[in-house]
């Protein structure tokens, strides 16, 4: 036999807890995408939803009582939460000037969790550690709503910066929270500058609980601003308990000119009874007058002192002459314990357990549902087309870096030569006669020998070389870049060529004029040795029998370095008749050169500019190849991330459709009905008209056991902190 809550809370947490596993999935799979995706802006929406719904799993299974406390900054918030909780977890719940929300509940030991908007856990086993990460992380906080606001935009954590801090979780030991199942939120002060932790308080909250709790000192009472956003928390919640710190240390000037107790401190009824009939709107007045807004003036630095040293302020409140400043505290305590005890409370922890799930399941639908989920099949294609495209490509690059280039190219070595040698018809003329004319200028001078071969004919044939080079160089660039070479290269790798966009007459004309070869560096000095030169004797040579060679050497020098001067008139007297023999010499070994060079410096330069080509084309197909690996690895990641997303999708498609069910199914059963109109559900009678309380609806016994356990902590959320555990209610 079981009650209706702890039934309600098995059927509930069966039904929506596995949303949770697909839904991380989810998130999992868009954390994953590039920033670029459409899809990964829905990633900080299915974050929220995913916190929200986890938190309210949570909050159901173990039937826990959020008492939310919420006010300006330095109100007392924290105090209170000292005197609920009889823990000094002010220490905790200080620490965020930090715009996030703190929930302190009880735990074997201390342990503190912050969650991150982009759903990111972080454990710290001591306060110190949590608060070195909360003051690290407010400063970066701060400098990035000032960047975004510079940009004229509203900042928002999940879009701007989703490593800020979203929630802290405090577990510690804390007997009364403990004994009610309580949870303790402390959330952020109103009218901060960074207004969005009010915002998600709101939108966290706006189905997920009953009752809050909200703190103000007297100086604030009768500030406007105090109640701006109070019309928004009376349509959040079902009840508020408002909580006017009186401060028991001030002091009023007395008409003796002592200074005496204040009014506050004397009878703090009447600062209340001034704020209900001068202060209060026309929708704080209806609020109060239909029971849902409660006011109680409390010391509650007093208050908590009392609670910290063990002491019981509602014991005091029913001695004779007790303070009037904790007067209150007690019936706080008792009405905040009556209230959670409710079939009031109960009916709305059911139905604002079910109507947050039904809002968190139709946000979830909506993801589903929203554009670019619906373009992920098409994303899909694109994808798809991308890798065989990069597949392709990758086929034809593999096949051209096999290709025999070289061997291709130089078939069209002979029509570079025949083509150079037919330019070259000029150049040979014009190296004779400037051979002819050197010849002439050094008979005409006192030159040495070795000047005239290895300057001044050496100076035209290195001309003669360098315009066989030019030419060459131009005829082989010209035919490489032709429609010729590439038609060669087109017959036997034409689909492939095209496919990847590869011309070898744009790499060859992209070349031209770059391209060095090794005929540049060779030595052109010829080699006419002089035995080959007739010296006319003189008579004195007759006459000392001296030789054609030791006339020469006498003329020219030594054989292997005929560098002795040979004045003008010596050349005419003992080399004139030797002019005639040494034109035709150099006429011939001009002609040797040019047949020996022309053919070798062609072969070189045509040599050179394929092996350019060629060269140029490997490390045009290795960055091809680099890319469309780069690009098959991205297309195959992010199509399998898309696949993965599609698959998570659907799983939670298929999941919301079945939660769905079960929702409605659950509110058909639990719905909008009082509790006692549901009890024959779970197997008992229904209780007798006009019970009100939780108790009215257990049908397991007289007393609770272990098992209807949850629902009485749930039911005495504030035991503990006025006794409220140990009275009749409770």
């Amino acid at each position: 036999m079981k009650t209706i809550l702890t039934q309600f809370c098995e059927d509930f947490d069966g039904r929506v807890r596995p949303l949770l596993q697909p839904l991380d999935g989810f998130a999992d799979q868009l954390r994953e995408l590039p920033p670029e995706s459409p899809l990964k802006k829905l990633l900080p929406e299915v974050v929220d939803v995913r916190h929200q719904l986890r938190t309210l799993v949570e909050k159901v299974a173990e039937q826990q009582a959020y008492v939310i406390i919420f006010g300006p900054l330095k109100s007392g918030k924290s105090t209170l939460m000292n005197a609920l909780a009889a823990a000094y977890v002010s220490e905790v719940t200080t620490l965020p000037a930090y715009p996030c929300m703190v929930y302190v509940a009880n735990g074997p030991e201390e342990q503190f969790t912050v969650t991150r908007y982009d759903g990111n856990l972080d454990t710290f086993d001591d306060l110190d550690s949590m608060r070195s990460v909360i003051e690290a992380a407010h400063g970066d906080l701060a400098g990035s709503i000032r960047e975004v606001e510079g940009h004229g935009e509203d900042f928002d954590p999940a879009l701007h910066m989703p490593r800020a801090l979203r929630r802290v979780d405090v577990r510690m030991p804390a007997e009364p929270l403990a004994e009610s199942g309580a949870v303790l939120v402390d959330t952020p002060g109103l009218y901060s500058r960074m207004k969005f932790g009010y915002d998600l308080m709101t939108r966290e909250f706006r189905d997920s609980a009953a009752s809050a709790i909200f703190v103000v000192k007297t100086d604030n009472l009768f500030l406007e601003q105090v109640f701006d956003e109070f019309s928004d928390l009376l349509r959040m919640f079902s009840r508020i308990f408002l909580i006017v710190n009186l401060d028991g240390t001030k002091q009023d000037l007395q008409p003796d000119g002592e200074l005496g107790p204040s009014l506050e401190r004397r009878d703090p009824q009447r600062i209340i009874d001034a704020f209900e009939s001068l202060a209060m709107n026309a929708e704080l007045k209806l609020a109060w007058e239909e029971g849902r807004l409660q006011i109680y003036p409390i010391d509650l630095l007093k208050a908590a002192s009392q609670r910290l040293r063990g002491d019981d302020p509602t014991v005091a409140d029913e001695a004779e002459g007790a303070d009037p400043m904790l007067a209150s505290f007690g019936g706080f305590t008792d009405d905040l314990t009556h209230y959670l005890n409710s079939t009031e409370y109960l009916t709305a922890f059911l139905g604002d357990s079910l109507r947050q799930a039904d809002h968190l399941v139709s946000g979830l639908q909506s993801v589903c549902d929203s554009e670019p989920v619906h373009e992920l099949a098409q994303g899909l294609g694109k994808w798809d087309a991308e890798r065989e495209r990069s597949q392709n490509l990758l086929r034809s690059v593999h096949r051209l870096q096999k290709f025999p280039w070289d061997e291709t190219l130089a078939r069209m070595r002979e029509d570079v030569v025949r083509i150079t040698r037919e330019r070259t018809g000029d150049l040979r003329k014009e190296t004779a006669e400037a051979a002819e004319s050197a010849l002439a200028r050094w008979y005409d001078g006192d030159a040495s020998y070795a000047s005239l071969v290895q300057e001044d004919l050496a100076g035209v044939l290195s001309v003669c070389r360098d315009g066989m080079i030019e030419r060459a160089r131009d005829v082989a660039s010209t035919v490489l870049s032709s429609d010729v070479a590439s038609a060669m290269v087109r017959r036997d790798a034409n689909d492939d060529l095209a496919l990847v966009g590869l011309s070898v007459a744009a790499v060859a004309g992209q070349l031209e004029g770059t391209v060095r070869s090794a005929a540049e560096d060779r030595s052109v000095a010829p080699e006419i040795p002089t035995r080959l030169i007739p010296v006319r004797r003189k008579l004195v040579d007759w006459l000392l029998l001296r030789s054609q060679a030791g006339v020469r050497r006498t003329v020219f020098g030594p054989d292997d370095s005929p560098t002795r001067p040979i004045p003008r008139i010596v050349k005419q007297r003992r080399l004139g008749a030797g002019r005639v023999a040494l034109g035709e010499i150099i006429r011939s070994r001009i002609d040797m050169f040019f047949a020996e060079t022309l053919k070798r410096v062609t072969g070189e330069v045509f040599g050179a500019h394929v092996a350019a080509v060629c060269r140029q084309v490997e490390a045009r197909l290795e960055t091809l190849e680099s890319e469309n690996a780069s690009r098959l690895a991205t297309a195959e990641e992010t199509r399998q991330s898309l696949v993965g997303l599609r698959m998570e999708v659907d799983r939670l498609a298929e999941t919301l459709g079945a939660a769905n069910e079960d929702i409605t199914r659950l509110a058909a059963a639990y719905g909008e009905a009082v509790p006692q109109e549901k009890a024959a559900s779970v197997g008992e009678d229904a209780p007798a008209d006009g019970a009100d309380t939780v108790e009215a609806t257990m049908s397991i016994a007289d007393a609770p056991t272990e098992q209807s356990k949850p629902e009485v902590r749930a039911a005495a959320a504030a035991a503990g902190a006025g006794g409220a555990g140990d009275s009749d209610e409770s």
